[in-house]
């Protein structure tokens, strides 16, 4: 006979599992229709929701902007950390294996990845209103993206497999050739993903080698 969970331990996750898939629905029609066209009432009628429902998870359109992207940098963090999981203590590697998941994510999730890059890096930085603590949230969860791949770049520095130098200043360089992979790659391509992050990842390994001293 199997053990059956208490209904205050299901409730909140079948709640939880709302408003994630909530938020998943609200950043793609974000994506399609873009922040100021969309309202509470779309948002509501695109998921099957009624305004008053979607009420019942969220209380404005600006907690399911800051909710959303949070969770798209959630998900990202994972995907990066994940990747660390048993690769050698060798620099390169270690940075080739975070390029490449990081690509990877970012394309299988193509629908909604140009709207958070720009909410978080472009022209839509001030397309929504956030309040200061959820500002410095966001921020927060930029700088652990950023460190992943500055801890790596500064302990190839140290080892002597990378160019010397500002170890921030290279992870933004890094990450700019990284992020930007989503904007111009076709899933019709010729290239498949992987394919393409592959190449994209040791490109961005090669702007950091000392391969490319002259």
């Amino acid at each position: 006979m199997s053990e059956q969970k208490p209904e205050n331990l299901i409730r909140p996750a079948r709640y939880q599992k709302r408003r994630d898939a909530i938020l998943d629905g609200a950043l793609k029609i974000f994506s399609e229709r873009g922040i100021e066209s969309t309202g509470l009432k779309e948002i509501a009628a695109h998921l099957g929701l009624t305004h008053p429902a979607l009420y019942h998870y969220f209380r404005s359109k600006e907690q399911i902007v800051f909710e959303a992207v949070e969770k798209a940098m959630l998900d990202l963090i994972a995907v990066l950390e994940d990747s660390q999981k048993g690769v050698p203590a060798h620099a390169p590697t270690r940075l080739l294996v975070l390029c490449s998941a990081h690509i990877l994510y970012e394309l299988k999730e193509s629908s909604i990845i140009p709207f958070v890059n720009s909410l978080l890096y472009g022209p839509l930085r001030d397309a929504t209103t956030l309040d200061e603590a959820q500002k410095e949230r966001i921020q927060d969860l930029q700088r652990i993206v950023l460190d992943a791949y500055r801890k790596i770049i500064a302990a190839g520095q140290q080892s002597g497999d990378f160019i010397e130098g500002s170890a921030s200043v290279a992870a933004f360089g890094v990450l700019g050739t990284v992020s930007y992979t989503v904007f111009w790659y076709r899933a019709d391509g010729a290239l498949s993903a992987e394919a393409v992050a592959r190449t994209v990842a040791a490109q961005a390994l090669r702007s950091v080698s000392r391969l490319v001293e002259g």
